[in-house]
């Protein structure tokens, strides 16, 4: 199955910036704790000439099925799925000189999706930016691009309570577009409609819908759900199809007031 972090992330490790190490004169730092669950289903209509059109059964994965899909055509179907939960941990650990955050971000799945900390700068324009030598999920990638100190900014927010935020290389582009409802508490609703298109891997595009609840006197994200539908065009060969489905839910906040 594609790792959806391939397109979530914008040539992470030619631009990556090494953050400096420091010392804190405390060892206390703001953390957010998230509970997370995910969710990752493929299907795949794979077309292939010498096929000898023979029933098949069982799949590429745990839980996954296979089957001929038009006897005596060559083309087979496939399914699989994958299904976790668990927390996330965010480390708030300083500010760079560009006004990126920087951040430690580690997971702990129940079942498969595990991941030691890892240090990411992330902006206020949803861009990311992770050690590359260290795993990152993409449902870590999910509520990274959303906790950029000005991810909400007044100044470009239009007459119609909408922003835009657009990343283009001749490898990719991202295009997202985003909705802010009624700010008459700290308590806010956004909406966010994503499309990443990269024509240069095999014709990969991966449109996002995303409601987010967002606490404006804390800076952060309180919940996340993010559909994700990501298709892949094979040509001949045939078309995959992946739904991902995460949600996330504040559960702890250390800065939080009592």
């Amino acid at each position: 199955m594609r790792n959806r972090r391939d397109i979530l992330t914008v040539a992470a490790a030619a631009a990556m910036i090494f953050v400096p190490a420091f010392v804190r004169a405390d060892t206390t730092v703001p953390t957010l704790v998230y509970n997370f669950s995910y969710s990752a289903n493929q299907d795949i209509n794979a077309k292939d000439s010498a096929n000898s059109a023979e029933d098949y059964t069982g799949g590429p994965y745990t839980n996954g099925s296979a089957s001929l899909a038009n006897p005596g055509s060559g083309t087979s179907h496939y399914e699989a799925g994958l299904n976790d939960k668990g927390t996330m941990t965010v480390d708030i650990l300083g500010k760079q000189s560009d006004g990126g955050l920087i951040v430690s971000i580690t997971e702990a799945g129940q079942q498969t999706r595990r991941a030691p900390a890892a240090t990411c700068v992330v902006y206020g324009n949803t861009h990311v930016i992770c050690d590359p030598n260290k795993t990152v999920y993409t449902e870590e990638y999910t509520l990274l691009r959303f906790l950029g100190q000005n991810f909400v900014d007044p100044a470009n927010i239009d007459a119609k309570r909408h922003w835009q935020v657009v990343q283009d290389s001749p490898t990719m582009k991202v295009t997202a577009d985003y909705v802010i409802g009624p700010t008459t508490s700290s308590d806010v609703q956004i909406s966010e409609t994503r499309k990443i298109s990269t024509p240069g891997q095999s014709n990969v595009t991966t449109n996002v819908e995303t409601k987010i609840g967002y606490d404006m006197s804390r800076i952060v994200p309180t919940t996340v759900q993010e559909y994700v539908t990501q298709r892949q065009d094979r040509g001949v060969t045939g078309m995959a199809t992946t739904i991902y489905q995460t949600t996330l839910q504040l559960v702890s906040d250390t800065m939080a007031k009592t």
